[in-house]
């Protein structure tokens, strides 16, 4: 029998989660679970699982969370906090074009925390929820050491149309919405999720893939690449936010860089069939979001893993290819 050890921490760096990296953990946390954890689009590999069900569309479920120290701080609100706790998870939902459902919320606490500080933190939550129909319906409660605050939020949903991310095909066209890069400087929370948007794409024949960007399209672009493939993208389209170039103001790096890079844009990626007649599609998203912009970024080609990201026009490797990981 395989020794198991029985220490939380180890000394070994390639014993340790920072070797591994998010994606290699995901991975094997399907393999340790073996038969208990399906596939996509049952299981993990998407924004949201969807659970088969006939009726009124198909059930999804998502789940995701704020850490002190991680997802906020004390330059951020509590009540801006907890709001972003809700939009983090309606923004999955908005991957997937769906509707949310009910919810349940998970607190873990230390025993310091603020009692004034907390119902500003639920205040937020419930202004979020009352804009977007969301019931919260039961959680839990636990302890932490002192000075330690993470909320765990599971949120359902339901959709007609799922929009996964695995579904994406040589030749299809990569757009976003909005803005992004710089999200640092304030869009990690003051974002509204995509959930009008996400539903309209999901229904459009022509929409093959979506995700909501979290982790940057350095990470998260990768996700919908199909095999055998490479992303094709012009970095002169990138729609650069204005803190985008704010921040390359501090930090030397192109806005640019930043818009692959830094994550936390809650905008939505999504692929279109290659042969769609995009100015008649971008003349339709015009006529029905005229506030929300969308853009063509690149398409994909045949390529390999080696070099998932390359420039449309040179055929050479962008000078960026990572975006935020969790754990690294």
């Amino acid at each position: 029998m395989k020794s198991t050890s029985s220490t939380l921490t180890t000394n070994v760096p390639e014993h340790s989660l920072a070797h591994l990296g998010e994606v290699e953990l995901i991975r094997r946390i399907s393999d340790w679970l073996g038969p208990v954890s399906p596939p996509s689009p049952e299981g993990m590999g998407d924004d949201c699982a969807v659970i088969r069900q006939t009726g009124q569309g198909q059930q999804i479920l998502t789940t995701d969370a704020v850490s002190y120290g991680q997802h906020f701080d004390d330059q951020v609100s509590p009540e801006d906090a907890g709001a972003k706790l809700i939009k983090r998870n309606l923004s999955d939902i908005a991957a997937m074009g769906g509707i949310p459902g009910p919810a349940v919320l998970a607190l873990l606490c230390g025993p310091d925390i603020s009692l004034e500080w907390l119902e500003s933190f639920f205040r937020g939550i419930r202004r979020v929820c009352e804009q977007y129909a969301v019931p919260l319906v039961g959680g839990d409660i636990s302890s932490l050491r002192p000075g330690n605050f993470s909320a765990v939020l599971s949120l359902t949903g339901r959709t007609e149309t799922p929009r996964l991310r695995h579904t994406a095909r040589n030749g299809d066209s990569i757009y976003v919405t909005g803005q992004l890069g710089g999200s640092i400087l304030g869009k990690h929370y003051k974002f509204e999720p995509r959930l009008e948007a996400g539903r309209w794409i999901a229904g459009r024949p022509e929409s093959t893939a979506m995700m909501d960007l979290t982790d940057g399209l350095a990470k998260d672009l990768r996700a919908l690449i199909p095999p055998d493939c490479a992303a094709a993208l012009h970095p002169s389209r990138f729609p650069l936010s204005d803190d985008a170039r704010t921040l390359a103001q501090t930090t030397g790096l192109d806005p640019e860089e930043h818009a692959f890079c830094d994550g936390e844009d809650y905008e939505l990626l999504f692929c279109l069939d290659g042969k769609t007649d995009t100015t008649s599609f971008e003349a339709d998203w015009k006529a029905t979001f005229p506030q929300l912009k969308i853009t063509r970024i690149g398409s994909f080609v045949c390529g390999s893993p080696e070099r998932p990201f390359v420039d449309a026009a040179s055929n050479e490797d962008l000078p960026w290819s990572r975006g935020f990981e969790h754990l690294r």
